[in-house]
């Protein structure tokens, strides 16, 4: 079994809420308690629906939001507590490639300074050394040298992806949070972007943690896989696992909407009723009893345990 990279314990990401005249207004709960370990060279897809705190957790884990509570360890070094002096030696191990690549870099200026204001802001190599790498990496993320002297504008979506893909792997991190990479693209281009991931991962072993809410996606891409709702781990499990034996009956919610490629096989749709509830006010006892068609009176008071139901198979529910 490979060794761990990151653990995360107990980790909680809390943001107060101001209300009129600034007074406090409550506390939304982004993450709210959540333990899980990323492996060495493993890809651990994080999924769920648009506001249950996947990508919030995932910035939290390489300390790009601060967290309110838990501890995070980044192979040995607990990383909660350290200052932004102590913390930048590590920062190289630890890379992050958001959702819009358009976004996420800085339109005035070409990709070729994007690339080299990396290694310039990490102190390495000279001049003529960054320049060399930036377009080395350009070549291995698939562009030619021509795209050196272009503007984001200019590019493609999958284009610009590359270039966020490259700007991560300049660093030679260990760690990359894959923060819905290819949400944001076509179906061909996507494609592309994946397999490009996945090579870039056997080549340099390299750790993944894959937040998307597409199963289909996850289910190509991921080893392990942990579901959150409203802020919390329901369930974790290797995708074989997970997509063959669903517990948690919010996951096979989520398992009843991935389309099947044979128009002969019909998949019984599990539609859930109501909204998702407000982190600003989550429900008593299990997040999920609110939509759960199998709520007891137990899940309206009691917030049931993550528990072990099958060798590296976990589930808080109870009714499993």
């Amino acid at each position: 079994m490979n060794l761990p990279i990151l653990r995360a314990e107990h980790v909680k990401t809390w943001f107060p809420v101001r209300g009129l005249a600034g007074r406090p207004a409550g506390t939304v709960r982004a993450v709210d308690d959540v333990s899980l370990t990323l492996r060495q060279g493993e890809t651990y897809g994080l999924v769920g629906e648009t506001g249950c705190g996947k990508s919030t957790l995932g910035r939290t884990l390489i300390r790009l939001l601060e967290p309110t509570d838990g501890r995070i360890f980044l192979n040995d070094t607990e990383i909660t507590s350290l200052t932004q002096r102590q913390l930048r030696p590590l920062r190289s191990k630890m890379q992050m490639i958001f959702q819009d690549p358009y976004s996420s870099l800085d339109g005035r200026m070409h990709v070729g300074d994007i690339l080299t204001e990396t290694l310039a802001i990490q102190g390495r190599a000279s001049r003529r050394e960054r320049m060399e790498r930036s377009l080395r990496m350009l070549s291995e993320v698939g562009l030619p040298a021509e795209h050196f002297y272009r503007y984001p504008h200019e590019l493609s979506g999958g284009q610009r992806q590359r270039v966020g893909i490259a700007r991560a792997l300049l660093s030679e991190p260990e760690l990359i949070v894959c923060d819905e990479p290819v949400s944001a693209l076509d179906v061909s281009v996507r494609s592309q972007i994946i397999r490009l991931l996945l090579e870039l991962q056997r080549e340099r072993s390299l750790t993944y943690l894959f937040i998307s809410h597409d199963m289909s996606v996850v289910r190509y891409m991921a080893d392990r896989v942990g579901v959150m709702y409203l802020g919390a781990l329901v369930e974790e499990a290797s995708v074989d696992e997970l997509f063959d034996h669903a517990a948690h009956p919010y996951t096979r919610v989520l398992l009843s909407a991935v389309p099947t490629p044979d128009p002969r096989t019909r998949r019984q749709r599990i539609v859930l009723e109501g909204e998702l509830p407000s982190p600003l006010s989550p429900p008593g006892g299990c997040p999920f009893h609110t939509r759960c068609a199998h709520a007891t009176e137990r899940c309206r008071t009691e917030r049931p345990e993550l528990k072990e139901i099958a060798p590296g198979h976990i589930a808080s529910c109870h009714i499993i």
